[in-house]
C-alpha cells in the first residue's frame, strides 16, 4: 500500500492527518486494494454499499439512469477522489448510482464499519467525511439546477460559470470529452457541437478542443 500513499493522501478523507499516520490507519481499518479492468462495474444501481472507495488508479465513471433508461453522468472521477460514501452512510444503503472503471483501475476499498472505533485520527475521518458529503450534495444541487434548464444554451452558460468559479479562471479546462460532457448536462452531442460553435461565432467563448475560455458571458 506504501506505493500510492502519495495518491491517498491527496485523498481529502485523509485532510489533516499526518502522512506518517497513514499507513496505520489503513491497516487498523482493514483497507483493502482493488483491481477493476476498463468497463468493469464497481458498484451497480441496486447493490447494497457498505464501503466507500477511493481511487489508486485510474478513472471512474459515475452515473445515473432515469425512467427512460437514459444514462446521465454524475461525475467522472480521477487518483485521490472518493465516492459512494453517500450511499453507504445512509439508512438504506441501495445504490442509486452505477460506478465504471474507464480504464484499468486500482481502488481502495473501506468497510464504514470499521472506521467506527474510538481512536482520535478516526474521528478526523468521520468529520472528513461528513464534509465530503456536503460538498457533494452541493455539487448534486448545481447538477439539478443545470438539468432544470429549458434551453441548451443556458445550460451550457452555467455549466461554464460553474467551471470558472471552480478553477478561478475564465479559461477553463473541461474534464470531459465531448460525449461525455454531453452526458453530464444531458444534451445530444451534436446539439451541444452547434450551440458551442454558436457561442463561440458570436464572441461568448473561444474554443480550443477540450479548452473553452469565457470572454463575454
Amino acid at each position: 500500500m506504501n506505493k500510492y500513499i502519495n495518491t491517498i493522501i491527496k485523498s481529502s478523507i485523509f485532510d489533516n492527518i499526518e502522512k506518517d499516520e497513514i499507513a496505520n490507519i489503513l491497516n487498523n481499518i482493514k483497507a483493502q486494494k482493488k483491481s477493476f479492468i476498463k468497463g468493469n462495474i464497481i458498484v451497480n444501481i441496486g447493490d447494497i454499499v457498505e464501503s466507500i472507495y477511493i481511487i489508486l488508479e485510474g478513472k471512474v465513471e459515475v452515473s445515473k439512469e432515469y425512467d427512460d433508461a437514459k444514462k446521465n453522468i454524475v461525475n467522472i472521477l480521477n487518483e485521490g477522489d472518493i465516492f459512494a460514501e453517500a450511499i453507504a452512510f445512509s439508512a438504506n444503503k441501495i445504490s442509486s448510482i452505477q460506478a465504471i472503471s474507464l480504464n484499468d483501475s486500482k481502488i481502495l476499498k473501506i468497510d464504514i464499519e470499521n472506521i467506527f472505533y474510538s481512536n482520535k485520527n478516526n474521528i478526523i475521518l468521520i468529520q472528513n467525511l461528513l464534509r465530503i458529503i456536503s460538498d457533494k450534495n452541493k455539487f448534486l444541487a448545481f447538477k439539478n439546477d443545470i438539468l432544470s434548464q429549458k434551453s441548451l444554451r443556458n445550460k451550457i452558460i452555467m455549466y461554464l460559470k460553474y467551471m470558472s468559479n471552480i478553477q478561478k479562471s475564465s479559461n477553463i479546462l473541461i474534464p470531459y470529452n465531448r460525449d461525455k460532457l454531453a452526458e453530464f448536462i444531458s444534451a445530444d452531442r451534436s446539439a451541444l457541437s452547434r450551440e458551442l460553435s454558436k457561442l463561440s461565432k458570436e464572441n461568448i467563448i473561444k474554443l480550443d478542443k477540450n479548452k473553452i475560455s469565457i470572454i463575454n458571458i
